[in-house]
């Protein structure tokens, strides 16, 4: 069994239409307070971090869904090693947080600031996230067979570069944009 509680760092799978590829957005879980990621079947909300592609500023949103799949993104101190090169005293965003990490892209029609960004589960402490380190290790969600009549999750560990900001997802005070994305129920 696995319990999921409002606060923590989550991915979640739906489907936005029918007939559309399976899609995931992490983030941290707002409503319901508590769940059984393995029986649950209702709508769930997240916190998610989102992008203005043009201006390149950060926004939050609350995604609501009624997801394929949920599972809280997890952390082991062992992953670490070899990837964490300081570890300051006091950080500002300790290990194991949610965080939105905002990177340099190449600017493009799609992305004409030329920053994107990603919500993920933080692996090693950041000390300021307005001068983040060169690189920032973060867990996050990805979807397995998208297009199948069987998507799931699977966790990848991905490092990030060119990083200019990280911010720690924090679930108070709310923000005002609400997204529902609910799909098939």
């Amino acid at each position: 069994m696995s319990i999921i509680k409002a606060g923590d760092c989550v991915g979640i799978l739906y489907f936005t239409t029918m007939g559309a590829p399976a899609t995931v957005h992490d983030g941290v879980l707002v409503s319901p307070k508590s769940l059984n990621s393995q029986t649950y079947n209702g709508p769930v909300t997240i916190l998610h971090y989102n992008i203005n592609r043009k201006s390149g500023h950060l926004f939050r949103q609350l995604i609501t869904v009624t997801p394929i799949e949920i599972r809280k993104t997890p952390f082991k101190t062992s992953d670490q090693k070899g990837r964490c090169s300081s570890s300051p005293s006091s950080p500002a965003i300790k290990a194991g947080s949610c965080v939105a990490v905002k990177f340099r892209v190449p600017r493009s029609s799609t992305f004409p600031a030329g920053r994107e960004v990603k919500n993920g589960r933080l692996l090693c402490p950041i000390k300021d996230g307005n001068k983040p380190p060169k690189e920032v290790w973060i867990y996050h969600w990805l979807v397995r067979n998208p297009n199948s009549d069987s998507p799931s999750l699977k966790l990848e560990l991905k490092k990030y570069t060119g990083v200019t900001y990280v911010e720690k997802a924090r679930v108070s005070p709310l923000p005002t944009a609400k997204l529902n994305l609910n799909g098939l129920s």
